[in-house]
């Protein structure tokens, strides 16, 4: 039998740590941890400001009056899905669309920023909803030792 005692630890520090991040205002719900961690990594590399609400119609993070829409992934390295599911709207009020990828164990891998009028010809209307791939954004990927607030960013190395 599996050790009890360890798993309900492992159970307690996780609980313990989720508590922490509400408090620190980096996850302020128990919902999507992954969505919640790449807003906040924006909006503090950015120096921006989180929708007020969590369903914000079409943008996360603020920042000098840009409405940016953030898509976070955390992905194992044998994951072969690529891509995001976004809504296609023109008439959508987001400025740009930043795309996070993170390994499984929240390793910052990719780190993709497209003006949102560039990111619009590239979504793809598919059978299960519609979808950016992130191949198609290569050009887009940023270096992730140029971002700013590296002191920040290194807190996903």
């Amino acid at each position: 039998m599996e050790n009890l005692t360890e798993i309900k630890n492992a159970i307690l520090d996780y609980l313990s740590a989720m508590q922490k991040m509400r408090q620190l205002n980096i996850a302020p719900n128990s919902k999507d941890f992954t969505s919640q961690l790449g807003e906040w990594l924006v909006e503090q590399i950015y120096e921006g400001k989180r929708a007020e609400s969590g369903i914000q119609k079409w943008w996360d993070v603020l920042v000098e009056n840009k409405k940016i829409q953030v898509k976070t992934h955390a992905k194992a390295d044998k994951t072969n899905a690529r891509w995001s599911y976004i809504k296609l709207d023109t008439n959508a009020e987001v400025d740009e669309l930043i795309i996070i990828v993170f390994t499984d164990d929240y390793k910052l891998k990719e780190f993709l920023k497209v003006d949102w009028k560039d990111a619009l010809p590239l979504i793809k209307t598919e059978k299960d909803g519609d979808k950016i791939y992130w191949n198609h954004l290569k050009e887009f990927k940023e270096n992730i030792k140029n971002l700013p607030k590296q002191e920040v960013i290194s807190l996903f190395y």
